[in-house]
């Protein structure tokens, strides 16, 4: 604290003010180094020169600001005529001496707030903690909320096969609507569409009928063309090679995860401050951790291009899993420390100190007392830090940190089963249409690229028909990886450690929009963006709403960019180029065309749903 004082410009200039030649009345440090730096100057030198009418200050102005600078004093002396604004802090082991001067002090004046050098706070934090017109507190909790519920498909669908399939009772209901109608003598020969309620159940057992079928067909004829002997194939040989290594890498990767519990065990334990020393250790850490397991993976244990793309996407997930737990618990010791210092400052001030500046650490003391006291009742900050609310945040399926969630009640096991079925049989669907499907037009596509050089309009012309051939594959694909990570995955991962909030997943199927699509797609990871890149480069960067979203909206496609680099070795910023055009695009969605034709707006989003991922791999492969 005292270094960053020390080479602070206008802490420097403080220092001049007090120094022999220059001395005025009250300088107020926190910190016991920089008030030991003070007063090592000539104090009786000092005193002889204010006697002597050498120094005068005419106008003192001092508020204690806990660990931040907080309040200004203007001071005019005779011997350079200029005025000056003074940061001053105040601590509770502040010298009766230093404290006897403070009484001197008239009024205390509140500046701006703490964005920049020390000098902007409390009375500008204010803008981002209150409303304007309802003087209503923002909690920095409120954009991300969790709650009891299913996802989407266990709540309309799954659920209602295992408890409310009754077979058809779409006529039922229809004699049902004459019968309410007849009772009211309203006239029988029009029955509202509103009272009946058909179901789809037999269409969804279809669909994986159909795709039990066809595995079972595709199957056979593998084991048909290759002699019965399947371990010919090249898909299985990248699922079953290096299992061991993968399985000994993805857990150091988590173990290592616990280097921002430490972080935070220290802070608790007052070894270290999190505002300067933890904050620094956890960002340099964080950018090391993904590129380190990066170049492990690539360069040291060269895994193959699965193993590669499941480590660095898991990787990922435990990044933004430590910054989740390490920020959130940051902000409380911020707020713990600025608590702290209001209800200290007030105390010692509430008499001397002008009305706004009593208003505003009052307003400082309530906002820091509801936002630590929203968070748990019964494990209240910082008794949170603690092994085994780490440990259970790193099992549960989400990527933003709280105290408490809430929880199912028991386990229900049936359902465990379920989900595990669900996992293997749609992996090893993957399996058989990546097999059959698409590594084929891989090897393809690759020979295209290596191929020497002909006219653009051929390499163009052979893309094209790559293209045409991997868009129906594709689809499948990329429904098969959504049902298997956002509704197998997380669901049985959150019955085993009784996560109650389920919605991993909006109906996404239904948007209009790109921006609708950002939002339901992948919900664990849009309130992670949400959280941590959107709002904290509001209030940390004060960027506005729209250059708020491009910023997200660029971190994000860097982030699907390095992911093509792991898994094709190639950097072409395709996939960048695309995440970046969902800007116009929403803008396109939202203009006064196709605001209203919602029908059009799900085909367009269709379209891009079924050309985009083809496109790319394809793009990756051949060009």
């Amino acid at each position: 604290m005292s270094e960053n004082l020390l080479e602070n410009e206008l802490f420097l200039k403080i220092q001049k003010l007090n120094s022999v030649e220059n001395r005025r009345q009250s300088i107020i440090i926190d910190d016991d180094e920089a008030v030991d730096h003070l007063e090592t100057r000539d104090e009786q030198t000092a005193e002889k020169k204010l006697d002597e009418g050498k120094i005068g200050a005419k106008e003192g102005d001092i508020v204690a600001i806990g660990d931040s600078i907080y309040s200004a004093t203007k001071v005019e002396n005779n011997l350079a005529a200029e005025s000056t604004e003074a940061a001053v802090l105040i601590d509770d082991s502040v010298q009766s001496s230093v404290e006897k001067t403070v009484e001197k002090s008239s009024s205390g004046l509140l500046v701006e707030p703490r964005f920049e050098i020390h000098l902007k706070q409390l009375h500008g934090k204010e803008k981002l903690r209150f409303r304007r017109d309802s003087n209503q507190k923002i909690s920095y909790f409120g954009d991300v909320a969790f709650d009891c519920r299913p996802s989407v498909i266990d709540g309309t669908i799954s659920e209602q096969i295992r408890t409310k399939f009754e077979g058809p009772t779409l006529e039922r209901q229809i004699k049902e609507a004459k019968k309410r109608r007849n009772s009211r003598g309203a006239d029988d020969t029009v029955i509202e569409t509103e009272t009946l309620h058909p179901s789809f159940t037999g269409f969804y057992i279809l669909f994986w009928m159909a795709v039990a079928f066809s595995c079972v067909k595709v199957s056979v004829n593998y084991y048909c063309e290759h002699d019965g002997n399947l371990r010919d194939s090249e898909i299985l040989k990248f699922m079953t090679t290096d299992l061991v290594t993968v399985a000994w890498v993805d857990l150091l990767m988590y173990l290592c995860t616990y280097f921002v519990f430490g972080i935070h065990w220290l802070c608790k334990r007052n070894f270290m401050k999190w505002s300067n020393t933890g904050f620094t250790l956890t960002s340099i850490y964080e950018f090391g951790f993904v590129i380190f397991f990066m170049l492990l993976t690539e360069n040291v244990l060269k895994l193959h291009w699965v193993a590669k793309i499941f480590l660095f996407l898991h990787s990922l997930v435990l990044l933004m899993k430590m910054h989740s737990f390490a920020f959130y618990n940051g902000y409380l010791w911020n707020i713990s420390d600025e608590l702290k210092f209001s209800k200290n400052a007030l105390a010692k001030y509430k008499d001397t100190a002008d009305a706004s500046v009593i208003g505003t650490l009052e307003r400082s003391r309530d906002f820091c007392t509801s936002e630590l006291e929203s968070q748990s009742s019964t494990e209240p900050f910082p008794q949170n830090i603690n092994l085994k609310n780490y440990f259970m945040y790193t099992m549960f399926p989400t990527l933003v940190y709280q105290i408490k969630y809430p929880r199912m009640k028991r386990v229900r096991w049936d359902y465990v089963f379920e989900k595990l079925c669900a996992i293997f049989g749609t992996i090893f669907v993957m399996m058989l249409l990546a097999q059959t499907y698409m590594y084929p037009l891989a090897i393809k596509a690759i020979s295209i690229r290596e191929s020497p050089w002909t006219s653009l309009a051929d390499r163009l012309k052979a893309w094209s028909f790559i293209l045409v051939d991997y868009i129906p594959a594709f689809i499948a694909m990329y429904l098969l990886t959504f049902y298997l990570i956002w509704d197998a995955i997380l669901n049985c991962i959150a019955e085993l450690t009784r996560f109650g909030d389920r919605y991993f997943y909006g109906d996404w199927w239904n948007c209009v929009s790109w921006d609708e699509f950002s939002r339901l797609w992948n919900v664990p990871v849009h309130k992670f963006l949400l959280r941590h890149v959107y709002h904290s480069s509001m209030s940390a960067l004060q960027l506005n709403k729209n250059q708020a979203t491009l910023m997200t909206f660029f971190l994000s496609a860097i982030v699907h960019e390095l992911a093509m680099y792991v898994l094709f070795e190639r950097l072409r910023v395709y996939l960048f180029f695309f995440q970046m055009n969902q800007l116009p695009l929403v803008a396109l969605s939202n203009s006064r065309f196709l605001r209203k034709r919602t029908v059009l707006g799900n085909v367009v989003f269709w379209i891009g749903i079924c050309t985009g991922p083809s496109m790319l791999c394809s793009l990756y492969l051949t060009i």
